[in-house]
C-alpha cells in the first residue's frame, strides 16, 4: 500500500465516521420524533435552550463557504476578505435589537415560518405564501452548492480515493432521511453536534498554521506582501464596496427564512438576545480561516503549494503541514458545515411549501398530523 492511499483512507475514514455519527444521532431523533406534532416539527416545540441554539444556529448559518469559498477567496483577493467580518457582526446587533421581539411575536400567534409574519402583518395570505415560495425555491441553488461543497471536501480531503458523487448521494440522502422523519429537533441537535465540530477544527488549526509556515502572523503578512503587495492595501474603490456590502448584507442578512425558523425554536426571548450575541463568536471564527487562506495564498504565490483549485486552499494546506489523521478531523469540520446549512435549508423550505403555500391557500382545515405529512412530502420532494 502506497504513503498516498494510506493517507487516503486515515483521513477517509475519520470523516466517514464523522458521517456515520451524524447519521446515528440523527436517526434516534428522528425515530423519537416521528410522530411529533406540528408545532415540534417545524421550531423544536420551542424549547431549546442557549447552547443548542447556539452551535445549531451558528452551524446553519456558517456554510460549506466557510472551508471552501472563504479561503479561496482569500487566496484571489488578498485583504480585501476582511470586510466580511464587518457585516456579520452589523447583523448581529441588528438581531439582538430585532429577533427577540420577533420570537414573542411569533410565541404569541404561532409563527413557525417567516412567511406567517409577512402574513399577519400585511393580513394576505397571497402575500404569505409568495414569500414562502420565493424562500423556498431561492434556498434549493444554495443546497445545491453544500451538496457540491461536500464533494470537494471528500475528493481533497480523501486524496482522491473516493468518488465525490458517491459521497454527495450519501451524505444528502441521510439528511433528508432525518430533516423528513424527525423535522427541527433532529436538525437542531444534528447541527449543534455539527457546530461543535466546526468550531474545533477552525480554532484548533487557525492559528497554527501560520506559526508552522512563517513563524508567525505578522512574519506571514510580510511574505504576502512580498509577493503579491497589491493584495495587502485598501484603495478608495475598496473603502466604498465595503461600505455598501456590510450595509446590505448585514439589513438582508435576517430575511433568510432558515435563520429565522432558527430563531423560533428558542425558549425564550432571553435566550434568543443572548444568543444573537453568542453567535458572533462564530463570526469571529472567521479570523482563523482568513489566516490560513492568507498563508495558504502566500504559498501558492511563492510557488510552494500547488492549489487545484482556489477554494480547495484549507484542506490543500491542511494536508501540505499536517498528517492524514489531522486532515480527516479538518476534513469532517468542512463536511459538518456543509451538512449542517443543508439540512437547515432543506427543512425550511418544506416547511414553508407547506404551512403558507398548501395549508394557507388550498386547505386551511387541515389539522397537525396533515400538515406534519404535507411538510415531509414537501421535503422529500426538494431533496429529490
Amino acid at each position: 500500500m502506497t504513503e498516498a492511499i494510506s493517507e487516503g483512507l486515515t483521513a477517509l475514514g475519520i470523516i466517514l465516521f464523522w458521517i456515520s455519527l451524524t447519521a446515528m444521532v440523527g436517526l434516534y431523533f428522528s425515530i423519537k420524533y416521528r410522530k411529533a406534532g406540528a408545532e415540534s416539527w417545524f421550531v423544536a416545540g420551542r424549547r431549546l435552550g442557549l447552547l443548542i441554539l447556539w452551535l445549531s444556529l451558528g452551524a446553519n448559518i456558517y456554510s460549506a463557504y466557510t472551508f471552501l469559498g472563504l479561503p479561496g477567496y482569500t487566496v484571489k483577493n488578498g485583504v480585501k476578505v476582511l470586510a466580511i467580518l464587518i457585516y456579520g457582526q452589523l447583523s448581529y446587533i441588528l438581531a439582538y435589537l430585532i429577533t427577540p421581539k420577533l420570537w414573542e411575536l411569533g410565541k404569541a400567534k404561532r409563527y413557525v415560518t417567516l412567511s406567517d409574519y409577512f402574513e399577519d402583518r400585511y393580513n394576505s395570505k397571497l402575500l404569505g405564501a409568495l414569500t414562502a415560495i420565493v424562500g423556498a425555491l431561492f434556498s434549493i441553488p444554495y443546497i445545491q452548492l453544500q451538496i457540491l461543497g461536500i464533494g470537494y471536501i471528500i475528493e481533497s480531503a480523501g486524496y482522491g480515493l473516493l468518488d465525490p458523487f458517491a459521497s454527495q448521494l450519501i451524505a444528502f440522502s441521510l439528511i433528508a432521511i432525518f430533516t423528513i422523519l424527525g423535522g427541527m429537533v433532529s436538525v437542531a441537535f444534528i447541527n449543534a453536534l455539527q457546530g461543535a465540530i466546526m468550531l474545533i477544527t477552525i480554532w484548533g488549526i487557525g492559528f497554527l498554521i501560520p506559526m508552522i509556515r512563517y513563524g508567525g502572523i505578522g512574519p506571514m503578512f510580510e511574505a504576502f506582501e512580498s509577493v503579491k503587495p497589491s493584495m495587502v492595501l485598501f484603495d478608495n474603490k475598496l473603502i466604498i464596496w465595503t461600505a455598501t456590502l456590510a450595509i446590505a448584507s448585514s439589513v438582508g442578512f435576517w430575511m433568510w427564512p432558515n435563520r429565522i425558523q432558527g430563531v423560533f425554536t428558542a425558549k425564550s426571548s432571553d435566550t434568543v438576545k443572548r444568543n444573537a450575541l453568542a453567535l458572533s463568536f462564530f463570526q469571529i471564527s472567521q479570523i482563523p480561516i482568513i489566516l490560513v487562506g492568507l498563508t495558504a495564498a502566500t504559498l501558492y504565490y511563492q510557488g510552494v503549494l500547488k492549489l487545484p483549485k482556489p477554494d480547495y486552499a484549507l484542506i490543500e494546506i491542511i494536508k501540505f503541514t499536517f498528517p492524514s489523521w489531522v486532515v480527516g478531523i479538518a476534513g469532517a469540520g468542512a463536511v459538518a458545515a456543509a451538512i449542517s446549512t443543508a439540512a437547515a435549508l432543506l427543512h425550511t423550505s418544506g416547511a414553508l411549501f407547506a404551512r403558507n403555500a398548501y395549508q394557507r391557500l388550498f386547505k386551511p382545515e387541515a389539522k397537525e398530523r396533515e400538515l406534519v405529512m404535507a411538510a415531509r412530502i414537501f421535503t422529500g420532494a426538494i431533496a429529490i
